[in-house]
């Protein structure tokens, strides 16, 4: 068994504190926190660095321009993958959740790509590799093909995270056409698309139906389900009946709060903190942090923003424990994965050793250990 005691920094307990502790991994779980025995172990030097829980991404789909680097240009999803991961390692993210949509739209968004990738995330030889990878699906209200196909991906785990989406008119108040991206992703001229959407538009009384079938379906075999881009109270009462888990990225301070109210946490974007803004003119995810209804941060479309964001929180008066809660230990509790998310004996070993920002530099990763092995040790 690989034992590794990571030395000399400050470490983020699971009381929420920051005290100077050593950290020993056995094999793939954290076995002693403080001044642990060192012998016979291999030393990793935190000194100067904060040692921190693994950031557990529920959210990122920046894979995406991994295998479309270009409109038009495809890459393999192996390849793809293969190029994302030291993204997420530098980035300090241990667990991904790969989100992928499961669209009605041929091309990148397609459900030809989603098995593609599932494959890809669940082979025995990715299964080895560091990050953790895991599946989001994305799901289309209006993509009402193969039904029986995800809802066997549910059952049998091999999904672990649905969310419902509807990007089309009619769907969210921010999708009111086709965007010349979209149309580019695709694959077919806008006028093959505008047809394929029409057709799916009409489909949508069946997506709805099927969605409380999905939402059975997860329930019962304890799959974490997401609302999407919520805009209102019709949408939130949807939720409620759908029995979501978390609530994605609602529209305003406002409709987080009522998701609050009704026990279903809420989760935005990382990059929106780190920007200052919404990027598609939604709620500033600083506004709802000093309102008090953010619980989880995700990469959405950027990795390292999810590293940055804690410290962002900080600068604006949250505490480290409470800052790196949102990255680590609420969004391991809110989907289930309760081997991770806090530095404690008993915990997985999953760890990432950080530079804290200084002199105008942001932070930085200096280490990643990932099932008590390290996955990555920068310069």
């Amino acid at each position: 068994m690989t034992s590794l005691l990571v030395q000399g920094g400050d470490t983020l307990l699971a009381d929420g504190s920051v005290r100077r502790a050593d950290v020993r991994t056995d094999g793939s779980l954290i076995t002693a926190v403080g001044e642990p025995d060192a012998t016979d172990t291999t030393t990793l030097d935190a000194t100067g660095a904060l040692v921190l829980p693994g950031i557990i991404d529920v959210h990122g789909d920046a894979f995406e321009r991994a295998i479309m680097p270009r409109p038009g240009v495809v890459m393999t999803v192996e390849r793809a993958l293969a190029e994302t991961r030291p993204q997420l390692l530098a980035a300090g993210i241990t667990t991904a959740f790969v989100s992928v949509t499961d669209g009605w739209e041929p091309g990148l968004r397609s459900r030809a790509r989603l098995r593609a990738l599932l494959e890809a995330v669940t082979s025995t030889s990715a299964r080895s590799r560091p990050p953790r990878l895991e599946v989001h699906v994305r799901h289309e209200c209006c993509n009402t093909d193969d039904l029986d196909e995800l809802v066997g991906w549910i059952e049998n785990r091999v999904v672990k995270l649905l969310s419902y989406n509807d990007h089309t008119p009619g769907g969210i108040k921010l999708v009111t056409g086709l965007s010349d991206v979209r149309v580019q992703r695709s694959g077919v001229s806008r006028d093959e698309l505008q047809r394929l959407q029409d057709q799916a538009i009409e489909r949508r009384p069946e997506g709805q139906a099927q969605q409380r079938q999905l939402a059975e379906t997860a329930r019962a075999v304890g799959v974490v389900t997401a609302s999407h881009d919520a805009d209102d109270a019709e949408d939130l009462a949807r939720d409620l009946e759908l029995g979501v888990g978390f609530a994605e990225f609602p529209t305003s301070i406002a409709l987080a709060g009522e998701y609050r109210t009704h026990g279903i946490p809420v989760l935005l974007g990382a990059p929106n903190l780190v920007r200052g803004g919404s990027h598609l003119g939604n709620l500033s995810v600083g506004d709802a942090w000093e309102a008090g209804v953010v619980d989880m941060l995700c990469s959405d479309y950027h990795y390292p923003s999810l590293l940055l964001a804690p410290f962002s929180l900080v600068e604006r008066g949250a505490t480290l424990g409470d800052a790196w809660a949102t990255v680590s230990a609420t969004p391991a509790r809110v989907a289930g994965l309760s081997d991770r998310g806090r530095i404690e004996p008993g915990r997985s070993a999953d760890l990432v050793v950080v530079e804290p920002p200084t002199d105008g530099e942001d932070a930085r990763v200096r280490a990643v250990v990932v099932d008590g092995q390290v996955a990555m040790l920068s310069p």
